[in-house]
């Protein structure tokens, strides 16, 4: 039986290129995208294969924060994806909820909300306490840190800013991290 394509949704592209960034992408590295397969000048298509995805994440870390380690510009292409994709119809009903429900049911949520975004994502979430949790994704590569920092601005959007996220064990095809708050209102 074969596998079916893992696919990356227009929501997501559209929350980091279009919405987050906008204004942002220098010419080069919209040409650079443009042959990796993401047109910005095109309407969106409905779906883009993960390779893809990856690619365009990477060449976008590499040339927006050319002085941060991998990780770390990752990571703040999460948190910038977040940003834009609180301006997108489906970001701004999801991200209206967090605060009603809370850090801790938005985890339990997680693979459904991740689903809205793509069509691969698997979660597994292990609480470890009152305001603590572990998350499971089989998040490939460097993706793991473009997700903490997707993970991060969403649990902040539901906790405020006594938020963390740490990566604490991966392998290529898989992180987990572990996902502390601060009281409501901290």
């Amino acid at each position: 039986m074969a596998t079916a394509e893992k696919l990356v949704f227009p929501t997501i592209v559209e929350g980091l290129f279009v919405r987050g960034l906008s204004g942002k992408v220098p010419f080069a590295l919209k040409e650079q995208l443009r042959k990796e397969g993401l047109d910005l000048d095109r309407p969106l298509q409905p779906a883009y294969s993960l390779d893809t995805w990856t690619r365009c994440v990477a060449l976008t870390a590499k040339t927006l924060h050319p002085d941060q380690p991998d990780a770390v510009a990752w990571r703040m292409l999460g948190e910038r994806m977040i940003d834009g994709y609180r301006d997108t119809m489906v970001g701004r009903a999801l991200l209206g909820v967090l605060r009603l429900i809370g850090p801790k049911r938005m985890l339990m949520r997680a693979q459904h909300s991740f689903r809205s975004g793509n069509n691969y994502t698997e979660a597994r979430i292990t609480e470890r306490g009152e305001r603590e949790a572990d998350m499971w994704l089989n998040e490939p590569g460097l993706l793991r840190y473009f997700k903490q920092g997707v993970m991060l601005a969403t649990v902040r959007a539901a906790s405020g800013p006594a938020t963390q996220v740490d990566v604490v064990q991966f392998d290529d095809d898989s992180v987990t991290y572990r996902v502390s708050w601060g009281a409501p209102g901290s």
